[in-house]
């Protein structure tokens, strides 16, 4: 807990930078070469202000500016990071100049995007410049809650709570005196405080939202348009992953389903797995806890069973056994009211909806007047243990034929009607049945392709064309 804000900016810096770490690792470009910055681009050294001034201009793009300062930060938050993840801090001239590198083509590469926009003539409107100054606010005040919240726990009796209001006044100023302790340790300064933190955390949201309102504007002038062979390679593709997923899990095709009825994803089912199946259900239970007494009744009852049969393989006398019996159905009778003053109403529910669809009932309609059911379609595995369902329901569908219906199951304090939509025929979908679906997942992935290698090529055209003042960074690392 001691370092909560040391962490929350290395998430943050993570958040912000991660992105252009990949300029190293890419192969055949000026990225890959640790000289690359120095050397590409307009270099014009002999107008750099004095090295160590962090106001000095390091490089421009455009007339988008980064000073000496902005390296600097960048450079440390991947020290930091790196460091907090093992990785020891850079010490000679070409590991460091490697970190300058890649802090130089982050802050470049976050700029390329209103870069590129003021170059094509777009520009962002009041209330979208409304947006990303309400959502860096959320996303700041967010963070300062979440910290507020997690000291408080920690160093305060105030324990787990939802709210920074929900602290009385002196929880909170306990509370702040160690965060801002941390956030002292952090900027290395005695007079800073929790207000200093928030700020910098608002100004790197504000630069987050506003470069992605401007990657929006610039994604709409990328066109892309697909072929059938763009269509037949991402079918193929995805049947084969799907076939090689539920094939070796077929529940995973009921999370395909979920998440396309849950609008999770937009992928649409190509391929059913061995033993699958289309149902709907019933499921009544009785409100609350079952009495305890049941549990003790039915066990005193098993008790009385088997002491009869060892009376009676004794020869004992008749008068002893008829006790015994007087016994067992005193505690049967009570257990029985017991039973139907818990389970009563929902078996005869059940059994009323039952009749209605052996009358010939649709089967959503009576379920529609139940207490408790899901008459929509859920999926079912038939050929193995399905931990959704209990194999009394799985081995009762597996015995029906498409339409039917079940009668009433009981599984624990649950009574089940389950009604069998169909069994699934393994193997690919109609290809035609998905065919719109495929043509838009064939279009958003060349769209992504596209515009992935656009960015890419802009990141390169912006590497080559700042113009970098190198005195104004040389100190950075030393």
């Amino acid at each position: 807990m001691k370092h909560t804000i040391r962490i929350a900016s290395l998430v943050l810096a993570a958040a912000m930078l991660l992105a252009s770490v990949g300029c190293l690792i890419k192969t055949g470009d000026s990225a890959s070469d640790s000289s690359a910055v120095a050397n590409s681009g307009k270099a014009e050294p002999a107008k750099s202000p004095a090295s160590g001034d962090r106001d000095a201009i390091a490089v421009k793009l455009g007339d988008i500016t980064f000073t000496a300062g902005d390296v600097e930060d960048v450079y440390n938050s991947y020290i930091e990071l790196f460091t907090y993840y093992g990785m020891s801090a850079p010490t000679d001239d070409e590991s460091i100049a490697e970190y300058v590198q890649m802090s130089i083509e982050g802050l470049l590469s976050d700029a390329v995007y209103e870069w590129k926009a003021k170059e094509y003539g777009l520009t962002l409107t009041a209330d979208e410049l409304a947006e990303v100054d309400a959502n860096a606010h959320y996303a700041a005040d967010e963070e300062y809650t979440d910290i507020i919240l997690s000291y408080a726990e920690y160093y305060t009796d105030a324990g787990a709570v939802e709210k920074v209001s929900d602290l009385t006044a002196e929880q909170l100023e306990e509370t702040l005196y160690y965060v801002n302790l941390d956030v002292q340790y952090y900027y290395e300064d005695d007079t800073a405080d929790i207000d200093v933190y928030i700020s910098d955390a608002y100004d790197n949201y504000y630069k987050l939202y506003l470069n992605e309102a401007y990657q929006n504007k610039l994604q709409g002038k990328i066109d892309t348009e697909t072929s059938e062979a763009d269509e037949d390679a991402w079918y193929e593709d995805e049947l084969g992953t799907q076939k090689s997923v539920m094939d070796a899990d077929p529940t995973y095709y009921r999370t395909y389903r979920e998440d396309l009825a849950n609008g999770y994803s937009t992928t649409p089912i190509l391929y059913v797995p061995e033993g699958i199946a289309i149902i709907q259900v019933i499921a009544l239970s009785p409100e609350g806890e079952a009495p305890a007494e049941i549990a003790t009744l039915e066990a005193e009852l098993s008790e009385l069973e088997a002491s009869y049969g060892r009376l009676a393989l004794n020869g004992a006398a008749e008068e002893e056994l008829e006790a015994t019996r007087a016994q067992y159905d005193e505690k049967k009778a009570k257990l029985d009211e017991l039973k139907d003053s818990y389970y009563g109403s929902v078996v005869r529910q059940a059994e009323e909806l039952y009749a209605q669809l052996e009358a010939g009932g649709d089967f959503t309609a009576v379920a529609s007047s139940a207490d408790e059911a899901f008459a929509e379609e859920q999926v079912i595995y038939l050929t193995d243990t399905d931990y959704s369902y209990p194999d009394e329901l799985r081995e009762a569908v597996a015995a029906l034929s498409d339409g039917e219906h079940t009668a009433v199951i009981n599984v624990g304090d649950t009574y089940y009607i389950v009604n069998l939509v169909g069994k699934l025929t393994q193997g690919p979908v109609d290809r035609e049945t998905v065919a719109e679906a495929i043509a838009a997942e064939a279009l958003a992935k060349a769209k992504e392709d596209s515009w992935n290698d656009q960015v890419s090529a802009w990141e390169n055209e912006a590497f080559a064309s700042a113009v970098y003042y190198k005195d104004a960074y040389a100190y950075i690392g030393h």
